[in-house]
C-alpha cells in the first residue's frame, strides 16, 4: 500500500510540474515559424524589457535628430506615460527607468523632476510652496516661482498586444512597443520607433 501510494504522489507531482511549464518560443512572426530562441513565459518578463530598452536606447540616441547635440548644451526632456494597451498587468516604469538613465548618461538631456507622467511631482511641488509661505525658511534663498527649467522634448509611448491562433493549436502573441519624441513647443515628432516581439506557445498560459 506504501508503495502503491508512493507511486500516485509521484504520479500527481509530475502532472503539477508539466502544468506549470508556461514558456513559450520566441518566433520570427511570420508563417514560417522560425524559432529564435525560448521564452521564460508567454507574457512580458524581464528579458523582453531589457532587450526592447536597449534597442530603443541605441536607436534614439544614434537618430540624426539628437546627434548633433553638443556637450554643454543638454535638452530637457519631459519622460511621460507609457500606454499599456495590453489585457495584462505590466509596471511600464520597467522601460521609462531604463530610458532615463540612458539619456541621462548620454550628456545630451536633462530629465525634468518637476513634471512627471500623469501630471506634477506633488512631493516636491508641496514642498516649495511651503517653504515659500513659511517664515521658518529664509526668503531670500528659496527657489522662487518662474525659475523651474522649460521642457525642450516629451518623451511618449505604447505597449500593444495582438493574439493569433494557429492552425496547430498553439497561438501565437505579438507585443508591440511604440516609443516617440516629440518637440514640446510644435507638437512635432523628433524621433519613433517600434519593437515587436513575437512569442509561440501553448493557448492556456496566454492573456487574451
Amino acid at each position: 500500500m506504501k508503495k502503491a501510494g508512493i507511486l500516485v504522489a509521484l504520479g500527481l507531482a509530475g502532472l503539477l510540474v508539466s502544468g506549470c511549464v508556461t514558456g513559450g518560443s520566441y518566433t520570427d512572426g511570420y508563417a514560417s515559424q522560425k524559432k529564435k530562441g525560448d521564452a521564460l513565459s508567454m507574457g512580458l518578463d524581464r528579458q523582453d524589457f531589457e532587450d526592447v530598452a536597449e534597442s530603443m536606447i541605441q536607436s534614439m540616441l544614434s537618430s540624426p535628430a539628437f546627434t548633433n547635440i553638443k556637450p554643454g548644451t543638454r535638452k530637457v526632456i519631459y519622460v511621460g506615460r507609457v500606454k499599456n494597451d495590453t489585457p495584462q498587468r505590466i509596471d511600464t516604469d520597467r522601460i521609462t527607468r531604463k530610458l532615463t538613465i540612458a539619456l541621462l548618461n548620454s550628456g545630451k538631456f536633462i530629465v525634468s523632476s518637476e513634471l512627471q507622467a500623469g501630471g506634477s511631482n506633488s512631493t516636491i511641488t508641496d514642498a516649495l510652496e511651503e517653504s515659500r509661505n513659511s517664515d521658518e525658511f529664509n526668503q531670500k534663498t528659496v527657489i522662487k516661482k518662474g525659475t523651474a527649467a522649460g521642457i525642450d522634448f516629451e518623451l511618449e509611448g505604447k505597449i500593444g498586444q495582438t493574439n493569433t491562433r494557429l492552425s496547430n493549436g498553439k497561438t501565437q502573441v505579438e507585443y508591440f512597443f511604440n516609443l516617440r519624441i516629440n518637440d514640446a513647443n510644435s507638437r512635432t515628432t523628433f524621433w519613433e520607433d517600434e519593437k515587436v516581439i513575437d512569442k509561440t506557445g501553448s493557448s492556456k498560459s496566454v492573456t487574451w
